[in-house]
């Protein structure tokens, strides 16, 4: 039986980070994101890389250039594997994460696990989905 389905379940949900984050997880250099809350969460999340520039000083652990970044697009993604407390935040861990050769245009959300809000974040989250699917089952 596959992990996917060849339409985006309902449940998928968006994680938007400062941009070298967002690639770091994608590119599995990254394996745990910390948040300030809980989440009973499992499964796909996609790693959107945010539009601020304030971390761009880790692009140099990932050895890559800034002006490479694609912001504001989901990048990737990564299924959530676990979320546990690290002292006063909790760790997301990600598993079988990949980065996406072709990223898509979407406004991040402040919520720490957030779903599309209109039919054209839908559509983004559909076509994200069969970009991962197809990933998934090429890797095979």
């Amino acid at each position: 039986m596959s992990i996917l389905s060849n339409e985006c379940p309902a449940t998928v949900r968006a994680m938007t980070c400062h941009a070298p984050f967002a690639y770091a997880l994608a590119l599995g250099e990254k394996r745990e994101e910390y948040r300030y809350r809980e989440t009973k969460y499992r499964g796909w999340v996609f790693f959107h890389s945010g539009i601020s520039t304030a971390s761009d000083y880790a692009f140099e652990y990932l050895d890559m250039s800034p002006e490479d970044a694609k912001r504001g697009y989901i990048i990737g993604a990564g299924y959530l594997n676990y979320c546990s407390p690290s002292g006063n935040i909790w760790a997301y861990g990600f598993i079988n994460s990949v980065l996406f050769e072709n990223a898509q245009k979407i406004r991040g959300k402040q919520p720490i696990l957030w779903q599309p809000a209109d039919d054209n974040e839908v559509k983004i989250f559909n076509s994200s989905w069969q970009i991962l699917q197809t990933m998934i089952h090429t890797a095979k």
